[in-house]
């Protein structure tokens, strides 16, 4: 059994036992492409790189207050930012700022090498896009295995503690950015990111799947039932001999 996970970023621990392999993070290039928006080449010429925030297809109960403190955020600490509005329907506001920027989609391997940090729910793929393009990251797990990533960015130095949904804050969302902020932190992100460049999880993958996998099956395997007198073949049911 492999797992998707960054070897940089986590190691194999030692009750988990031989079955499971830490590999690296598996990556498609779906920047390679994408066709950026013109409106959207031409927001990120305009300024110095913005801060994503987005939870993807994730349900968040109050967007359009998420959505204002998140803005409010951005302007007390003097950022630009990009709000992806995902599924969950942030980005209604009642008036235009030209320091945020509306996202739909887009590859995250395009966009957050144009990023100067990024706030998701902690998705193992959108943690290692971010890391891999050397962003600081604040984690905002809604559940499942994203407040363990949370813990590993942080236990990294790449972020602030994890900040569970339901704690989402304007104070806490401004620490979190300013910790972001912090050259130290972008120095931890870019080392990690520079590590992963030496990591090839597709291969570490098929190797662990191959290493795991059971060996040459007996010549003397049990006949098969489907062999024995009373079952036929699938040209006899079809009437050839």
């Amino acid at each position: 059994m492999g797992v998707e996970s960054g070897v940089s970023l986590l190691t194999c621990s030692a009750d988990w036992g031989p079955k499971i392999d830490v590999v690296g993070f598996c990556f498609l290039d779906l920047a390679s492409t994408y066709q950026p928006p013109d409106p959207l080449v031409k927001w990120l010429e305009e300024g110095k790189k913005p801060i994503y925030i987005g939870f993807g297809s994730l349900p968040v109960q109050e967007p359009e207050k998420m959505t204002e403190t998140i803005v409010k955020a951005l302007e007390i600490t003097g950022q630009r930012g990009i709000i992806n509005k995902g599924w969950g329907g942030l980005g209604n506001l009642a008036e235009p700022k030209n320091f945020v920027y509306l996202l739909d989609n887009c590859p995250h391997d395009w966009l957050f090498l144009r990023c100067s940090a990024v706030i998701h729910h902690g998705g193992a793929g959108t943690t290692a896009a971010g890391l891999k393009a050397a962003c600081p990251t604040t984690i905002v797990p809604f559940f499942g295995d994203q407040p363990f990533w949370g813990e590993r960015v942080h236990a990294k130095g790449l972020g602030p503690p994890p900040v569970p949904v339901e704690e989402f804050s304007l104070d806490k969302l401004v620490d979190a950015i300013n910790f972001m902020l912090d050259e130290k932190v972008k120095q931890c992100a870019v080392e990690l990111a520079k590590a992963m460049e030496n990591e090839d999880g597709v291969t570490g993958a098929v190797k662990a799947f191959y290493k795991h996998f059971p060996g040459k099956v007996s010549d003397e395997a049990p006949e098969s039932p489907h062999s024995r007198s009373g079952f036929c073949s699938m040209r006899q049911c079809f009437g050839y001999t």
